[in-house]
């Protein structure tokens, strides 16, 4: 059955429109993406944010209209987005949209205001300049002013922040509009109490057209999966927005989970290591002929690098060092170096996400069930931070002390610490501690960690329902 969703906010606040419609907040980038949608839905666009968060990607749209989703656009982020985007098929709908494309208009500022939060029903504190466009021109056209003092207006009123904007700013551009105070004043007047709202027409607009069958079948524009698009998809993955209650914010998912992982399970290590040397032994088996069943994936893979002219394991070793930490340059046999090598220096192939074999092999784990507790607690603690203080963020958190917290898990040393974040999946022990971030109260006020490394397939723990976690 086909499910319709539309992404609004102030340009119909506490809006209530047909039951077969969907209504989501304003669209941020990844919203898209989290959605659960199907061959033959239809997505609307309308209020998007763009300043305190980031803004809904070009690709995303894209994407689910390759998957034949139909997506229109109109009165403000749909507008912008469906003026660059109808060349491959998205729809825009509205006047709006129709002088953005005929570049009549072409500031991202024209459709931007400054309101309220969802719970004030998104009240506006200013005035967007496209209606306050059209209430001039109908000033003009009712003979409150004439045309070029309503295009002097306008033209002050580009200078102005859009946060700013409203009518009750006219008067206060007397000497840049040159005309009086009292003249402003009765054009203020008039404005107040005759507003066009262009924008509410155009979303009225693009309502009535999401509802009505499409004649002919959309195009498909094809996409690259670049690896920012795989990104973008492995980042929504378990974070889709449940049941009805689309108006909730989407809770920590798969990959916050595997971050926790990542970061803190003391086997995850070993578990990486056989992940990456049996891929390399399925590719010796594809390219080669070569079967692991009697030698095993780390012998196959060694096998392998000589059949690929990696390097000998016979020959000089000596440039494996820089991939070892002290213990294992003196300690470590051969072979066993190699391995480590072959392990840390793998590479997946652009355009494919490295983490979701690993998501497809632990998520049905006690020990990623584990992990998502941990994720969502720290994102219960996260939010909790913010609502008491606004300005904070996990960005401020020096990064000193969750280094030596990683360090001190790891049973590492400073000099050996990037060669273990290796061993876990980043490049670096700085990658990791910014990957840490988030979880980094929650770990440093004693989580615990020793669940998470149960990655034996089967139901998750019983006990963990009953984890919780608090902050101050």
């Amino acid at each position: 059955m086909t499910q319709l969703y539309l992404f609004l906010g102030p340009t119909l606040p506490a809006f209530d429109g047909p039951a077969d419609i969907r209504i989501l907040p304003p669209i941020v980038a990844g919203d898209l993406l989290r959605l659960p949608l199907r061959e033959g839905d239809v997505v609307g666009i309308v209020d998007g944010y763009f300043h305190q968060q980031l803004s809904v990607r070009h690709k995303e749209i894209l994407a689910v209209m390759e998957r034949g989703v139909r997506v229109l656009g109109s009165s403000s982020m749909g507008a912008l987005r469906a003026a660059e985007l109808d060349v491959f098929g998205m729809h825009g709908v509205g006047q709006v949209y129709e002088d953005y494309r005929a570049g009549r208009i072409d500031g991202d500022d024209e459709v931007a205001l400054r309101h309220g939060p969802p719970e004030s029903g998104y009240r506006a504190m200013s005035v967007p300049l496209v209606n306050m466009r059209e209430t001039l021109a109908a000033a003009h056209r009712n003979g409150i002013c004439c045309r070029e003092t309503a295009d002097r207006i306008i033209d002050a009123l580009h200078s102005i922040p859009y946060a700013q904007r409203t009518y009750r700013l006219l008067p206060a551009l007397a000497d840049e509009v040159a005309c009086s105070k009292q003249e402003l004043a009765e054009i203020e007047a008039h404005c107040v109490h005759n507003p066009v709202d262009v924008k509410r027409a155009d979303a009225l607009e693009l309502i009535t057209r999401m509802r009505q069958p499409e004649r002919e079948p959309d195009r498909r524009p094809p996409v690259n999966r670049t690896v920012h698009l795989v990104a973008w998809e492995l980042a929504a993955r378990g974070r889709a927005y449940t049941g009805q209650d689309l108006s909730s914010s989407p809770v920590p998912g798969d990959l916050d989970a595997l971050r926790v992982l990542q970061l803190f399970s003391a086997d995850y290590p070993a578990f990486l290591h056989e992940e990456r040397l049996s891929r390399i032994a399925e590719e010796c088996a594809e390219l080669c002929g070569t079967s692991s069943t009697r030698t095993g994936h780390a012998a196959t893979a060694l096998a392998h690098s000589g059949h690929r002219g990696v390097f000998d394991v016979d020959g000089d070793l000596g440039f494996l060092d820089s991939w070892l930490t002290a213990g294992e340059q003196s300690d470590c046999a051969p072979q066993e170096k190699s391995k480590l090598f072959l392990a840390r220096s793998f590479q997946i192939r652009p355009g494919v996400a490295r983490e979701e074999p690993l998501l497809d092999r632990l998520q049905h784990t006690p020990g990623f069930a584990h992990a998502a507790v941990i994720a969502q607690a720290s994102h219960e603690v996260e939010t909790e931070r913010v609502r008491r203080d606004p300005a904070y963020s996990n960005a401020l958190l020096a990064l000193e002390p969750i280094r030596q917290l990683l360090i001190d898990l790891w049973g590492s040393t400073e000099r050996d610490a990037d060669i273990h974040a290796l061993d876990r999946g980043f490049s670096s022990l700085q990658e990791a501690a910014d990957a840490a971030r988030p979880f980094f109260l929650i770990v440093h006020c004693g989580a615990d960690l020793g669940e998470l490394s149960d990655f034996s397939v089967k139901a998750p723990s019983a006990a963990l329902a009953g984890t919780s976690a608090t902050s101050d």
